[in-house]
């Protein structure tokens, strides 16, 4: 006699629930996560398969994934994945707005789709992955071949060649503190200090990668991840554990130079005492005894149209190592721990395509001043992790 009562609670539920999914407005509304695809380059193609893939595997809880797509050949679009409940079983990929060509590789678009996406869905808890072409700190045409510093627009740019990019400080600038629990960057050479630190106000947790990214990034495995993301039982740094370490056994399923990646989980809170440890170790002892082609490193130099050919990304503990004395390596390590806290890193990285074997990896790089780089070195300076330690020497 219980059973038809059972069966008719549950019909009531999924079909208010569908209801609700129709009009983007449930009533349990938890969180809210925004992909942003700075896509109008080369990567076109993969990122285009994101809301795709993304829709194969999608389940309805009642939270939203939005999607901010800007492709090579189409008009940028803001798309939503619905459906995959009981009255719409089968997810569904909804235009929600379309725009006029735009460079979505500048801080002014970034900032105006964040804030439309806060205007649609208000939400106690809203994630951001940044999927485009990166270059961690680095100013905007640092890196050639592509031009890369944290996205890229093929069109409309500033630059000679017509491209953009959004350098990190203006980055920062579009996103109003607080605004997300986590930022993913599904981009190359992100997990910087630098970076961490820039955006330390405006997030509680980082995943990154020191090294690149291969493309297609986490295409082939949005299926069966982005359900962590969505799911309000995990806590946000288990969520984004679970997210890259289903990434991460991917990765270590490919063979040959495919088998290559660097993961790191950063909590952001710790960045300040990271910081503050830091200035007592670069003030302790002077920095050019510090022989760099010793140093893990985390990029492939030359591969990118980059002259002179030197590394630009290190492992911060070993370069910290190399500093101090051995007290503050105990107390570095003992605060590195409290600020990575998961990381991944494969044996090696495209090792046969100027790459390099992984014997260390903290999950933080750090830029080296070197006399190669002088336009570098004083870009350097305007950084917030560089006046920061800079203020206390």
């Amino acid at each position: 006699m219980k059973y038809p009562f059972v069966l008719s609670l549950i019909l009531s539920f999924c079909i208010s629930s569908c209801i609700e999914d129709e009009k983007q407005e449930p009533k349990d509304l938890e969180r809210v996560v925004l992909i942003y695809c700075a896509g109008d380059n080369n990567l076109s193609y993969s990122l285009g398969k994101i809301a795709e893939q993304i829709s194969k595997g999608w389940e309805y809880t009642g939270n939203r994934c939005l999607i901010y797509y800007d492709s090579k050949n189409d008009v940028p679009k803001l798309l939503s994945i619905r459906g995959g409940c009981c009255e719409n079983p089968t997810p569904y990929i909804e235009v929600v707005e379309s725009y006029e060509e735009e460079n979505s590789a500048s801080a002014a678009v970034l900032e105006r789709v964040i804030k439309r996406v806060k205007e649609l869905h208000p939400a106690p808890s809203y994630g951001l992955i940044f999927t485009s072409h990166a270059s961690g700190w680095l100013p905007e045409g640092s890196l050639k071949n592509p031009t890369r510093s944290i996205g890229q627009d093929n069109d409309l740019g500033s630059m000679a060649d017509g491209s953009s990019e959004i350098e990190l400080c203006d980055f920062a600038k579009a996103i109003p503190d607080s605004t997300f629990d986590y930022i993913i960057f599904e981009a190359c050479l992100m997990a910087g200090v630098e970076v961490a630190y820039e955006l330390k106000n405006k997030t509680a947790y980082i995943l990154a990668s020191s090294a690149e990214l291969l493309e297609p990034g986490f295409v082939n495995v949005y299926s069966k991840t982005h359900r962590y993301l969505m799911n309000n039982k995990l806590s946000i740094p288990k969520a984004l554990e679970s997210f890259a370490t289903d990434y991460y056994k991917h990765t270590m399923e490919q063979s040959g130079a495919w088998q290559a990646t660097t993961l790191s989980l950063i909590k952001t809170s710790e960045l300040e005492k990271l910081a503050d440890i830091s200035t007592k170790v670069f003030t302790s002892e002077s920095e050019n005894k510090i022989n760099i082609k010793n140093l893990q490193r985390f990029d492939r130099p030359g591969s990118y149209g980059d002259s002179p050919a030197s590394p630009k990304y290190f492992d911060m503990q070993e370069y910290i190592e190399q500093l101090s004395p051995s007290e503050q390596n105990i107390q570095f390590a003992e605060q590195m721990e409290k600020t990575v806290i998961w990381k991944a890193a494969t044996p090696e990285f495209m090792i046969t395509y100027n790459g390099f074997k992984i014997k260390r990896h903290c999950g933080l790089t750090i830029y080296i001043p070197q006399t190669l780089f002088p336009d570098l070195n004083e870009a350097y300076e305007n950084t917030t992790w560089q006046k920061k330690i800079k203020a206390n020497h």
